[in-house]
């Protein structure tokens, strides 16, 4: 493989570990948005009467959130692990053209 290839293809996953960093972090943010809203709907509906339907609802949404943000994490982790195995393949790829140029002076 040619180190321009290797540097290219590591940069390349770099960008999209980061986009599945940011895709994931917005998602535990809304889920964390949404479980807030969830809460004072739940609130507002217990006040007009509606408890046992709220409650059902409710607990029904909350592991909904939960499952979720849990997908989300997991996401994240892995767009960390992947950026890290790509910034490694981009710090060979630098050292191997750095070696080149020193045993070709």
């Amino acid at each position: 493989m040619e180190i321009g290839a290797a540097m290219n293809s590591g940069l390349q996953g770099m960008q999209r570990a980061n986009q599945q960093v940011s895709q994931a972090s917005q998602e535990i943010a809304s889920a964390s948005t949404s479980g807030r809203n969830d809460v004072q709907q739940q609130d507002n509906a217990n006040i007009s009467g509606g408890e046992v339907a709220t409650e059902a609802a409710a607990e029904t949404s909350q592991s909904v959130t939960a499952a979720s943000t849990t997908d989300s994490l997991v996401s994240l982790n892995q767009g960390q692990t992947n950026f890290e195995s790509n910034t490694r393949t981009v710090e060979t790829a630098d050292e191997m053209l750095g070696t080149m140029i020193d045993t070709s002076a």
